[in-house]
C-alpha cells in the first residue's frame, strides 16, 4: 500500500553572511490517511520549516515530499494551514472569511447554493453559526481561531497544517479548542500534521509524537506512538498511567536534548561565559536605577499562569523593571503547572511562576526533572475554597454554624460526606492545581481539622487554574481550591460559592516563587539576579494601593490573565465576592506581594510544605528534608538582590510559624519590618527546632488534632536549625 504523505529524506540549507546554514538534516517521516501527528521540540529545531516544506511555502534543497504520489512543489489548497495568528481579513464578517476561502477553492464545482451551505457547515462545525455576521474585531481570540480553522476545513484538504494554533490562546479557550478539535478529526478522519510546544496537547491529541532534536543540521530524533483509546476523555486520562508514561517520555527526551544540546543556543541556554570575562559586582542602587554588571543572557523567556499572581512577571515586563536592568524578556503563558515545571527543565523557559513546593519536588526526585532552586516569594495568599451550588446547600442544610469560617464549613462538609456513605452515593471531587501545591496541603489541612481524610472520604483530582469553572459547570467536581481570578469567575457566573480563602486556613501562607534550574542558576548568576531585582521592584508596586487598578488593566489583556477587569479588581483591592447574592467582604490581605517580608524565601516555609508531603505520604520518612530546604530555598542569593536596592531584609533564614495572631515586628540588620499574622486555623505552631516531633505527631495519626506546643522549647532539634529560627 503506498503511504498517503511522504516526507522523504528532506534536508534544506538557507544561504548568511557566514556561509551555508544546514536547518534540517535528512527528514524522514511516512504519514498514513487520518494519522494526527504532532511535532515537538527546542525553539529553533525546524519544526515550522517542516511544516512549510509540506505546505510547498519552502522548496528543499535535497529530497521532497510526496502527497498521494505527486510532488509538492508549491502551495495548494490541498494541504490548508492554520497558524498561530488567526489572518482574519477585519473587513470581512466571519461568514464572509470563510466564503472567500470556498469562492476560490469550489467556484467552478459547486453552485452558488452549495457553496453557501458549505460555508455555514464548515462554521457550524467550529461552533460559530451564532456569529456569522461578526467582524472579527467583535469576537474573541478563541473565536478567531474557530474561524481561521473552519476556513481551513472549508477548503477539504487532504491535510491540515497547524502551527501552534491554540499557542496564544488562554487556557479555558484552549481547552475547548483542543476539544473541538478531536471531535472534528473523529468526524471527518482528516490527516493533521501539527506543531506544539505543549507536551499534554501532543499526547492528548496525537497518534504519533515526532520529537525533533536540537538545530541546526535538525533531525527526527524519536517518534512516539500514542496507543490511547479514541474518543479520548481529558479527565479519565489525567489519572491514566498510560497517558502519563507517555507524556514521560516525551519530557525524558527534551530533558536529554537540553542537557546535549547541539549547540548552547539550540537548547535556549546561554554559553558558557569565557575566562576572562569578569562578572562585575552588583553596586547598591535605588529602586528604579538599572543595574550594570555583565549579564550572561539578556534575552528569557519566563513563563507564567494566567493568574492574579502572576503580576509581579507582567508588572516587571509592562512597567519597564525588566528593561531597566537590561532584560529582555519575553512572557510566556502556559496552561499548566507541569508544562511550567517540564519547560523550564528542558530549557524553554529560563524560569517561571511556580507553586512554592514545586521546586521542593524536584530536589526530592531529579531522575526526570533538572533539580530547581527559588530565591524569592512572588506573594502571600491570594486562594480561596469554592463549592458548588448543589454542595453549599446541602452544607447549609446541616444546620451547622459558621459556615464562613474554616472549621465550621470543614465541619458542615464532613456531615455531608457522612450522609452521602451512608447513602452509598460516589465520593465527592475536588480539584487542586498541581499535587505539589499550597492548594493541595492546605485544602487537606482544612478538611484533615474535621475528621475528613482525604485520601479515603473524597476524591481529590489535578485541574489547571482556568479550567476549574469549566469542570464546575459540567458536574465533574464539587469543589476546588484554586487561586483568583478563578473563584471570583466561578461566583460571579453562578457556578458555585466561595466558602473561605486559604489565609483563613493559614495567614500569610507563602504561594508562589520564581524558580529557575540549579544549573541555570549557577551559570548565570548575574542574570538571576538582574531578574530577581526588577521582581521585586515590581513586587513593591504593586504593594502601593493606587497602583491596584492599573495592575487589574494590565493582567486583564488576552496575552496575560484574559479575565474581565472587574473580576480581577475584587481580589486585587481586597474586596471579595463570596456569593453573588451577598455583599462583597473586605480582605486587604488577600494578596500580599511585598509587604511582610512576603519576598524572602523562608526556608522554615520550605520545611512546612515538605513536612505536608511527608504527612500525606508523597515521601518517604527516612527523607532529610532539611537538606532539601537548604538546597532549594536559596535566601543568601534573595539578600544580594535586596541589599542592591537598599532594601531591609530579614537576617535569619526561619522563624516560627503559627504564633502571631495579629501583626507584628521582625527586627531586619537595624531597621525593622512590619509583619503580618501567621495563624493556623487549628492553633498549632510549626517550630522548625520541633521539626521531627511535629513530622511524628502526623505519623501516629494522619488526623491529628494536637495542643499547641511551646516554641519555646528547643527539644531535639534538627543540628543547626535552632539557632536560625527566629
Amino acid at each position: 500500500m503506498n503511504t498517503y504523505l511522504n516526507i522523504d529524506h528532506v534536508s534544506i540549507t538557507f544561504p548568511t553572511d557566514h556561509g551555508p546554514l544546514n536547518v534540517l538534516d535528512d527528514i524522514n517521516l511516512k504519514v498514513e490517511e487520518g494519522e494526527f501527528i504532532s511535532l515537538i521540540g527546542h525553539s529553533g529545531c525546524g519544526k515550522s520549516t517542516v511544516l512549510n516544506i509540506v505546505a510547498g511555502l519552502l522548496q528543499a534543497t535535497a529530497g521532497g515530499v510526496l502527497l498521494e504520489n505527486r510532488e509538492v512543489r508549491e502551495p495548494g489548497p490541498d494541504r490548508a494551514v492554520v497558524f498561530q495568528n488567526h489572518s482574519l481579513l477585519p473587513w470581512l464578517s466571519v461568514y464572509d472569511n470563510v466564503r472567500l476561502a470556498v469562492d476560490q477553492v469550489f467556484r467552478h464545482s459547486k453552485s452558488k447554493a452549495e457553496r453557501d451551505e458549505w460555508t455555514r457547515h464548515n462554521l457550524e462545525l467550529v461552533n460559530m453559526s451564532h456569529a456569522l455576521r461578526r467582524k472579527p474585531d467583535e469576537i474573541s481570540g478563541g473565536m478567531k481561531q474557530r474561524v481561521g480553522i473552519a476556513r481551513a476545513l472549508a477548503m477539504q484538504p487532504k491535510v491540515l497544517l497547524m502551527d501552534e494554533p491554540f499557542g496564544a490562546l488562554d487556557s479555558l479557550t484552549r481547552t475547548h479548542m483542543q476539544d473541538s478539535l478531536m471531535e472534528i478529526h473523529a468526524h471527518l478522519n482528516n490527516t493533521v500534521i501539527m506543531i506544539t510546544h505543549d507536551v499534554d496537547e501532543a499526547v492528548l491529541l496525537s497518534d504519533r509524537i515526532v520529537m525533533m532534536s536540537n538545530g541546526p543540521s535538525a533531525t527526527i530524533g524519536e517518534i512516539l506512538h500514542v496507543d490511547l483509546e479514541r474518543p479520548r476523555n481529558r479527565l479519565a486520562l489525567a489519572e491514566d498511567p498510560s497517558f502519563n508514561h507517555y507524556r514521560a517520555e516525551v519530557v525524558k527526551f527534551l530533558h536529554e536534548r537540553h542537557r546535549n544540546p547541539a549547540t548552547p543556543a539550540a537548547a535556549g541556554v546561554s554559553a558558557e561565559v569565557p575566562e576572562n570575562v569578569v562578572r562585575l559586582p552588583v553596586s547598591p542602587l535605588p529602586v528604579g536605577a538599572s543595574v550594570a554588571p555583565v549579564l550572561e543572557k539578556r534575552k528569557l523567556t519566563l513563563g507564567f499562569i494566567p493568574l492574579t499572581d502572576c503580576a509581579p512577571l507582567v508588572v516587571a515586563k509592562e512597567k519597564g523593571f525588566f528593561a531597566a536592568q537590561g532584560l529582555d524578556v519575553e512572557l510566556s503563558r502556559e496552561s499548566s503547572w507541569a508544562n511550567i515545571r517540564d519547560k523550564v527543565c528542558t530549557g524553554m523557559l529560563d524560569g517561571a511562576q511556580m507553586l512554592a513546593a514545586m521546586p521542593l519536588a524536584t530536589g526530592l526526585d531529579n531522575r526526570h526533572c533538572q533539580p530547581m532552586v527559588t530565591a524569592m516569594s512572588l506573594d502571600l495568599n491570594g486562594n480561596a475554597i469554592t463549592v458548588s451550588k448543589e454542595l453549599f446547600g446541602r452544607m447549609l442544610a446541616t444546620g451547622i454554624d459558621g459556615l464562613d469560617t474554616a472549621t465550621g464549613s470543614a465541619r458542615a462538609l464532613k456531615k455531608v460526606i457522612d450522609q452521602d456513605r451512608l447513602a452509598n452515593r460516589p465520593k465527592l471531587s475536588f480539584a487542586v492545581v498541581f499535587p505539589q501545591s499550597s492548594h493541595n496541603y492546605l485544602l487537606r489541612y482544612w478538611m484533615a481539622d474535621a475528621g475528613i481524610d482525604p485520601d479515603e472520604d473524597v476524591r481529590l483530582t489535578v485541574v489547571p487554574p482556568p479550567q476549574v469553572g469549566h469542570y464546575l459547570r459540567a458536574g465533574l467536581i464539587a469543589g476546588c481550591c484554586v487561586g483568583e481570578p478563578w473563584n471570583t469567575y466561578a461566583v460571579s457566573e453562578g457556578l458555585g460559592r466561595t466558602l473561605i480563602t486559604s489565609h483563613d486556613i493559614w495567614n500569610n501562607h507563602p504561594e508562589k516563587v520564581f524558580a529557575v534550574t540549579r544549573s541555570w542558576a549557577q551559570g548565570n548568576p548575574n542574570t538571576h539576579q538582574a531578574v530577581l531585582m526588577a521582581l521585586l521592584q515590581a513586587c513593591a508596586w504593586l504593594d502601593q494601593a493606587d497602583n491596584r487598578s492599573q495592575a487589574c488593566e494590565l493582567l486583564s489583556q488576552g496575552r496575560y490573565v484574559n479575565a474581565p477587569v472587574d473580576v480581577l479588581e475584587k481580589s486585587l483591592t481586597g474586596t471579595l465576592q463570596f456569593s453573588s447574592g451577598e455583599k462583597p467582604r473586605k480582605a486587604p490581605d488577600y494578596n500580599v506581594f511585598h509587604r511582610y517580608a512576603a519576598n524572602f524565601p523562608w526556608r522554615s516555609h520550605a520545611l512546612w510544605f515538605l513536612s505536608q508531603m511527608m504527612r500525606w505520604g508523597q515521601i518517604e520518612s527516612s527523607v532529610k528534608v532539611e537538606d532539601i530546604a537548604m538546597s532549594v530555598y536559596q535566601p543568601e542569593v534573595f539578600r544580594a538582590a535586596a541589599q542592591a536596592l537598599n532594601l531591609p531584609c530579614p537576617e535569619h533564614d526561619y522563624k516560627l510559624e503559627g504564633v502571631h495572631t495579629a501583626g507584628w515586628s521582625l527586627t531586619a540588620e537595624g531597621d525593622s519590618i512590619a509583619m503580618g499574622p501567621d495563624q493556623f486555623m487549628d492553633g498549632r505552631q510549626f517550630d522548625v527546632a520541633r521539626l521531627q516531633s511535629y513530622i511524628e505527631g502526623f505519623a501516629v495519626s494522619r488526623l491529628p488534632r494536637l495542643d499547641n506546643e511551646s516554641s519555646t522549647e528547643i527539644g531535639d532539634a534538627p543540628r543547626g536549625l535552632a539557632e536560625k529560627a527566629i
